[in-house]
């Protein structure tokens, strides 16, 4: 059975991404759930309060710590294990009710998130095949990029942004063969060092 653990004020309890191998119950204090809202990047703080469980999506989906746990106030927190925790919920359908219905808001929630998201107007595919390709060239990956403008110059050869693209993958493949050339000169003068 788990031991209760004490946590001061501000001390971390969890942090994004670590790996989800407990679940907690609130049993004095407050603790604070913090995340940053997936569209529009705000932080987010939820408020956890006494007899309430946290971090159980994570360690029930097997999946690293999607937000920050940090003790609100002075805290004591119980930590079980996945199979400790399996035990419980076996035994206390009322605690599994809990959950749900916290899982169930927290569902509604995504749910109106994607909505949100899947509202806004789509991108259409060759401007987003184009936009990758733009990507890849101002991050120096001429080979990347290459393939993605020939790419759009197969599937589009009339697409709004063919001329663009065919400019585009002029230069990129002028940057490639330029980088050949210093790679070239480069390992020659190495293998001249090395004699």
């Amino acid at each position: 059975m788990p031991k209760p653990l004490q946590y001061k004020c501000g001390s971390l309890i969890y942090a994004v991404s670590d790996e989800a191998d407990k679940v907690f119950v609130l049993q004095t204090g407050k603790v604070s759930l913090v995340y940053q809202h997936i569209e529009s990047g705000e932080i987010i703080r939820d408020t956890v309060l006494p007899g309430e469980f946290f971090g159980v999506k994570s360690a029930l989906g097997r999946y690293p710590r999607e937000e920050n746990a940090i003790a609100f106030t002075d805290a004591t927190v119980l930590a079980f294990t996945i199979p400790e925790f399996e035990v419980m919920a076996l035994s206390n359908t009322d605690m599994v009710i809990k959950i749900l219905k916290v899982l169930s808001s927290q569902m509604r929630q995504i749910h109106f998130e994607v909505s949100k998201l899947s509202d806004k107007e789509a991108i259409p595919p060759d401007e987003g095949l184009f936009a990758i390709g733009e990507k890849y060239m101002k991050l120096k990956r001429f080979a990347h990029a290459k393939y993605i403008f020939d790419r759009y110059l197969e599937y589009y050869p009339t697409g709004k942004k063919a001329a663009i693209a065919s400019k585009n993958r002029q230069f990129v493949q002028i940057s490639l063969e330029f980088s050949d050339t210093e790679n070239n000169k480069k390992s020659k003068s190495e293998k001249r060092k090395k004699k």
